[in-house]
């Protein structure tokens, strides 16, 4: 059974995916991210039909994997099998089996992929899983997201341009939750799980109808968690114990500059996902509708007077005549 996590980066799916990983049911690998690096090539392999095409696609896909910063130990793995267990010439059927092969390797059940990007592939992820095919929606609170992505080496880096794509992520994550049935679709808050770590493992776990496992609680201790701390710096603080505090950093560390930048761009799905904002544009627009007025030059005023004063009357007039009506 596949579990895809799907949101924005740096939302705490390493520290997520090792906490299942503890499961001897489950493996959740580091990811290669094989749908988001090579969806956007596969015009450049040509027809996938062609034998000489969908082999190169496998050896590409194996090589992702074999080079992946945190290994799979799968060691060398045999293309020739994996393209003969594909049910299709496609790359989310080669997705699939190499999945289905680290499953097999460690005699699990399920296999959980953490490349939340897969947001963006979630129609295709749909079609070739048909109801097998389960989606976990992690997210943080966007403006802690960005702060880290400032700190990492991958992704955006200016408050606006990370905006719109975490708006855009999560619109895409809530859009799918909307269509999919409770049974293939789970919301989980970053902010939950650090600081309700086993209330939310549990919730996960019946979700994915996995038992749990006090192990997770210890994922720091695991080797997963050391195999991924010294494969970047990044990834650093999954052989720590639960963070609790690690949440509404952007209070303390972004400007409130910063901060406008973000919630401007995306305010809205903040506001829809339970994230409070802290710039009230609406009462900083009336506060400088107030301004204006009060230092406009007078005589501009008074020429503004009498045509004001017209238009108090017709809305006036207007709103009696709509009141009768109801009366009436």
């Amino acid at each position: 059974m596949p579990y895809f996590m799907i949101g924005t980066q740096r939302s705490g799916s390493n520290l997520l995916r090792i906490m299942l990983n503890q499961s001897p049911e489950i493996v959740a690998p580091h990811p290669p991210h094989i749908m988001e690096r090579l969806w956007p090539l596969l015009e450049e392999y040509g027809d996938l039909e062609n034998p000489q095409a969908f082999s190169r696609l496998v050896d590409d896909v194996c090589l992702l994997v074999e080079t992946n910063p945190v290994s799979w130990k799968l060691g060398q793995i045999d293309r020739a099998a994996l393209e003969e267990a594909c049910p299709e010439k496609s790359l989310v059927a080669v997705y699939f089996e190499i999945h289905n092969l680290l499953v097999r390797q460690n005699l699990a059940r399920d296999w959980v992929c953490k490349s939340l990007a897969n947001v963006h592939f979630a129609d295709e992820l749909d079609r070739f899983g048909g109801e097998n095919a389960k989606f976990i929606h992690l997210h943080r609170d966007g403006r802690d997201a960005a702060l880290s992505f400032r700190k990492a080496i991958v992704g955006e880096k200016s408050f606006y341009h990370i905006a719109k794509q975490w708006r855009a992520e999560q619109e895409k994550a809530l859009e799918l939750g909307q269509k999919l049935p409770a049974d293939r679709f789970i919301s989980v808050a970053y902010s939950d799980l650090i600081t309700h770590p086993e209330t939310e493992l549990r919730r996960l776990c019946d979700f994915m109808s996995v038992q749990f496992y006090p192990d997770m609680l210890e994922f720091h201790k695991s080797r997963e968690a050391a195999s991924t701390s010294v494969a970047g710096k990044m990834w650093s603080n999954v052989q720590k114990p639960v963070m609790s505090q690690n949440t509404n950093k952007f209070m303390r560390e972004m400007s409130p500059h910063d901060i406008a930048v973000f919630e401007a761009v995306a305010g809205d799905t903040l506001s829809k996902m339970g994230y409070p904002l802290m710039s009230d544009f609406d009462e900083e627009n009336q506060r400088l509708k107030a301004q204006a007025l009060e230092t406009a030059n007078p005589d501009d005023l008074q020429k503004r007077k009498a045509q004001a004063s017209v238009m108090q009357e017709i809305k006036e007039r207007l709103a009696n005549s709509e009141n009768k009506r109801h009366v009436a």
